[in-house]
């Protein structure tokens, strides 16, 4: 069986002896085939709501910097970026190493070095990075030269629309969709005592897959950080 919207949705009207679709009549859907589908999206929407740092929802990003610019946005599909992660790449042909960022306080930035912005002549080697209030970042100094940074990040996912759209959700936990959608499906039906039955058995699905996925302690270690900043220091 395949691991896509139309063989979920399938699983889930199944569950209510409902006749089956296919991938030539799936965008034609009517009447509970078209609330099965729906309630796919619902269920998957509500896993990733629970857990904003799914392993799977992660990302990297690589920003070719501008020379003279302070301020960048984020991608558009960042729910929550880690600021811990800005690293500059390291590029002897510019003249720097790869190092970690040290973050800043937007107010520090503010009461400190916002005047580097009216500026021309102050820029260098980023060392510090800080976020603005409009969710975008911002490096101090700002860069002289196309420096490469990376970050990472956790996206947000986009509904399922396709017969053949696969979830980012990892294909083991295909039974957490399914129960989650046929507890949507009974909702949608009125009918509350089996809604609250499999939405319980849903409820427990995703605590597994918290367990397994994001509430792993694989060792321990020391939460002290050393830095040593990139270029110059801040004074």
């Amino acid at each position: 069986m395949a691991y896509n919207y139309l063989d979920l949705t399938n699983e889930v009207l199944a569950r209510f002896n409902e006749v089956a679709l296919t991938s030539s009549n799936f965008v034609n859907s009517r009447g509970f085939q078209t609330q099965c589908k729906n309630a796919v999206n619902d269920a998957i929407n509500y896993i990733n709501t629970r857990e904003f740092g799914w392993p799977y929802n992660h990302d990297t990003q690589t920003e070719v910097l501008v020379a003279g610019t302070t301020r960048y946005a984020i991608p558009t599909t960042a729910k929550h970026v880690d600021y811990d992660t800005f690293r500059l790449v390291d590029n002897p042909s510019l003249g720097v190493q790869g190092g970690s960022l040290i973050i800043l306080d937007y107010k520090e930035y503010l009461k400190r070095f916002v005047d580097q912005e009216d500026k021309s002549d102050v820029g260098g080697v980023p060392t510090h990075v800080f976020r603005t209030p409009d969710n975008k970042f911002g490096l101090y100094p700002y860069p002289d030269k196309a420096y490469s940074l990376k970050y990472e990040y956790y996206v947000y996912t986009t509904a399922l629309s396709a017969a053949t759209d696969v979830p980012t959700i990892p294909e083991q936990y295909r039974q957490v969709i399914v129960d989650g959608a046929t507890a949507f499906g009974y909702q949608y039906r009125g009918e509350g005592s089996e809604y609250q039955l499999n939405f319980s058995r849903f409820e427990q699905g995703i605590k597994s897959m918290q367990t397994l996925l994001s509430n792993r302690t694989d060792y321990i270690r020391s939460t002290i950080i050393h830095r040593s900043p990139i270029g110059r220091p801040l004074v």
